[in-house]
């Protein structure tokens, strides 16, 4: 981080206790089940970061502020469920579980993606227990109803069910699927608007990147003892990379973290210049994606996309967290998909030779997580100790900006709102700056 950033880091906020009550008034429509005192216990974060608290422990304990959390934010906002390379083929079926939720994606003959819940339109059971690959149909395993992967009704048998009658009892369609750099996200909410308006100027931020054709290289799923919150702010949280990740800080040092920052509903952030190490992510082993230019070949690009998924983009492929809260407070799901660029093979590599370095890039990208996974059930657990001291933590504005402005968009995401750009930081844009003169 530069003197100018630490200069130009805060500037004058419109928040308030009042606009603040204004705004969970106006919203209370939306979400009822928010307890007020977790609005009273927000107003500390949602204030410029050199005199913000961090958020409350009870955001991350408490039994009945989370049940609430997962309606506001997952029943209403955008959220990752898949990467397209998961569904690449007519009869893929993903089912992935949210909260309470169950929804079932799915690639039908047409070859559109589709995301229905998994209920069965005849007496609610589970239609769908796992993922399946070359699924001809769906089939409810209580009563035999079967749909088709477009989510129509097929048959009902023994019983013969009129065709006018069969239009009307398709599976419920999940209201919003689009797809952004390879990766399916969906909203739950009527009428969503549309995800460019949420995404903001991330897009324009990627466009030399070739992620709508990555390759899925391997995945592994974790079952994790920490809010999915925490998971997400330990990811933009770079201020732990010496003390958690060793081999990590080698190759991506604190110091080289710059803001990658605009508008849109993200944390953004570089390290530049990235530096080869003697590790399985260095750039010679593979071929950067064809249209960078010079300055993005030696960088590495952090975008959490609020809410649930973390993408690492290095100048030949993406790795991606994708968390998913479950039923159990303080307890979460991850996926962890390297994801290589189309061309980031070697043309010397034969098969053998490829896939090795993608091996040892994987178990480099699962070592760090591991260790990140560590580190974030031992602060679940500390906060659970927070929370009887009711003790709220401190940010350090040079490193902490990163998670102020997730914690932000958490307290606009709980009145059904985008973040509040005026509580934020203004930050310097070097890296922007260059990329746009070698343009």
């Amino acid at each position: 981080m530069t003197q100018s950033l630490m200069r130009g880091l805060c500037k004058p906020s419109a928040w308030s206790k009042s606009s603040m009550r204004g705004l969970a008034t106006a919203a209370a429509p939306l979400w009822r089940g928010i307890p007020q005192v977790m609005t009273e216990l927000g107003w500390s974060t949602a204030a410029p970061i050199t005199q913000a608290k961090a958020l409350h422990p009870r955001f991350y304990i408490d039994d009945e502020y989370v049940a609430a959390e997962r309606e506001a934010i997952f029943g209403g906002q955008w959220f990752a469920a898949a990467h397209t390379s998961e569904l690449s083929t007519a009869g893929d079926v993903k089912v992935i579980d949210v909260g309470g939720t169950s929804i079932i994606l799915t690639r039908d003959k047409a070859g559109k993606l589709n995301a229905f819940y998994n209920v069965c339109r005849h007496r609610g059971a589970k239609v769908c227990q796992t993922s399946q690959k070359a699924c001809k149909q769906l089939v409810c395993p209580y009563h035999w109803w079967a749909y088709r992967l477009d989510g129509s009704l097929k048959s009902t048998p023994p019983a013969a069910t009129p065709k006018e009658r069969k239009e009307t009892l398709g599976l419920q369609r999940v209201p919003g699927v689009e797809v952004f750099a390879g990766m399916v996200f969906l909203n739950q909410r009527p009428n969503p608007p549309p995800l460019s308006d949420f995404l903001g100027d991330l897009p324009e931020k990627l466009i030399r990147y070739d992620l709508d054709d990555l390759e899925l290289s391997h995945q592994q799923d974790y079952n994790i003892k920490g809010d999915w919150k925490l998971i997400a702010e330990n990811f933009v949280d770079f201020y732990h990379i010496n003390a958690v990740h060793p081999e990590l800080a080698k190759f991506s040092r604190v110091d080289d973290h710059l803001p990658y920052q605009g508008r849109g509903q993200y944390i953004g952030f570089v390290t530049a210049p990235l530096s080869d190490s003697g590790g399985p992510g260095d750039s010679y082993h593979f071929n950067p994606f064809p249209r960078l230019k010079a300055t993005e070949t030696a960088a590495a690009l952090f975008f959490q996309i609020f809410p649930n998924v973390s993408v690492t983009i290095y100048p030949h492929s993406v790795y991606t967290l994708m968390t998913f809260p479950t039923n159990t407070p303080g307890v979460t799901q991850e996926r962890l998909s390297l994801l290589m660029g189309p061309t980031a093979r070697k043309t010397e590599d034969d098969d053998d030779t490829y896939r090795t370095k993608c091996k040892k890039l994987m178990d480099f990208v699962v070592n760090i997580n591991n260790e990140d996974v560590d580190a974030i059930e031992n602060l679940q657990l500390g906060l659970s100790n927070a929370r009887q001291l009711n003790m709220q933590g401190e940010f350090v504005p040079k490193y902490d900006w990163p998670v102020h402005r997730f914690q932000n968009m958490i307290l606009g995401g709980l009145q059904g709102a985008s973040l509040d750009e005026t509580v934020v930081p203004e930050l310097c844009n070097t890296f922007e700056q260059q990329v746009i003169a070698s343009l």
